[in-house]
C-alpha cells in the first residue's frame, strides 16, 4: 500500500461524504469538549479547584472507547459504508473497547516516560521555595555561563522530548483500524511504515503549524533578556494577538482533522488488502 494511495483513498471518501464528515467531526468535537469541561473548575478557588481532575477521568471512561467506535466508523465509510452514524455512540462491548484503550493508553505511556520525568524533575527543581535568582543561576550554569545558551538548551531538551512522544503516537496510531478490521496481527513489522503515513499526514495540520510558529515567534525577542523575563521587568507581548493567531489556525485546522485520521484508516486498511 503505498503512501499516496492512501491519501488519494482518504480525500475520495470525505469529499464524497461532506455532510456525513461535518457530522461526524462535530460529535468527535463535543464528546472532546465534554471530557474537557471539568477544567473549567481550575478558575476557582479552593477544593473545587480538584475537581478538574474529572476531566482524566472522563477522558477515560468516555473518550477512549469512542476513539474505537470512530475508527470503525471510518473503515465503514472506506468500504462503502456510513461515516456519521449512531454506531459513534454504540455502547455495546464497552469493557472490551475500554481495555483496549487503556492497553494503548500504557503504551503510550512508555513513549512519554522520558518527557513525564523530565517534568517531574523540573518541577521538583524550580517550584516550592525555589526564588527567581536561584532558578536563573541555574539557567545561567546550564548554558555554560550564558543565560541565552541555557534556556535555548532546556527548550531544545523539551522539543526532543515532546518528539518521542509524538514519534510513539504515530507508531501506535493504526492499532485502533486494525482492532477494528479484526487483524490484531496486521501491523507487525509494518508500523513504521504507519508511521512515515502519519508523519505525512501532517500537511493536513499545516495551517495550525504555521499559526503556532508565527505565535512563537512573538515570543522569540525575549531570549535576549532572560533575566529580566523571570525578575518581571520586561513587559510580555500581548496575549490577545497570540490567541487570534492561535484561533484562526485552529478554525482552519479542524475541517481537515478528519482527513488526516482518514489517511492512516485507509493505508491501514490497504495493508490487509495486500
Amino acid at each position: 500500500m503505498k503512501i499516496s494511495q492512501a491519501f488519494r483513498t482518504a480525500i475520495r471518501t470525505v469529499s464524497g461524504r461532506k455532510t456525513e464528515t461535518l457530522k461526524f467531526l462535530a460529535v468527535e468535537g463535543a464528546l472532546t469538549l465534554m471530557c474537557l469541561a471539568p477544567l473549567l473548575f481550575l478558575t476557582e478557588k479552593g477544593p473545587m479547584r480538584y475537581c478538574a481532575a474529572l476531566s482524566a477521568v472522563m477522558w477515560l471512561l468516555i473518550k477512549i472507547p469512542a476513539r474505537v467506535n470512530a475508527a470503525a466508523a471510518m473503515q465503514d465509510s472506506l468500504g462503502g459504508g456510513r461515516l456519521f452514524s449512531p454506531g459513534l455512540a454504540d455502547p455495546g462491548n464497552y469493557l472490551k473497547k475500554l481495555g483496549y484503550g487503556l492497553g494503548r493508553l500504557g503504551l503510550l505511556a512508555l513513549w512519554a516516560a522520558p518527557l513525564t520525568a523530565a517534568l517531574l524533575f523540573a518541577w521538583e527543581k524550580y517550584s516550592g521555595d525555589t526564588d527567581g535568582l536561584t532558578v536563573m543561576n541555574m539557567i545561567y550554569e546550564f548554558g555554560g555561563k550564558d543565560m541565552k545558551t541555557g534556556v535555548i538548551y532546556l527548550l531544545l531538551i523539551l522539543a526532543a522530548l515532546i518528539l518521542l512522544f509524538a514519534l510513539g503516537a504515530g507508531f501506535h496510531s493504526g492499532d485502533r483500524h486494525a482492532r477494528v478490521l479484526g487483524e490484531k496481527g496486521l501491523l507487525k513489522g509494518k508500523r513504521p511504515k504507519v508511521l512515515l503515513c502519519r508523519i505525512c499526514s501532517l500537511v493536513f495540520l499545516l495551517p495550525l503549524l504555521i499559526a503556532g510558529f508565527a505565535a512563537m515567534l512573538r515570543y522569540v525577542p525575549l531570549l535576549n533578556n532572560v533575566s529580566g523575563v523571570i525578575s518581571g521587568d520586561v513587559s510580555m507581548p500581548s496575549t490577545t494577538p497570540t490567541l487570534i493567531i492561535l484561533a484562526a489556525g485552529i478554525a482552519l485546522t479542524a475541517p481537515l482533522i478528519p482527513l488526516r485520521s482518514m489517511v492512516t484508516a485507509a493505508f491501514v486498511r490497504g495493508l490487509r488488502k495486500e
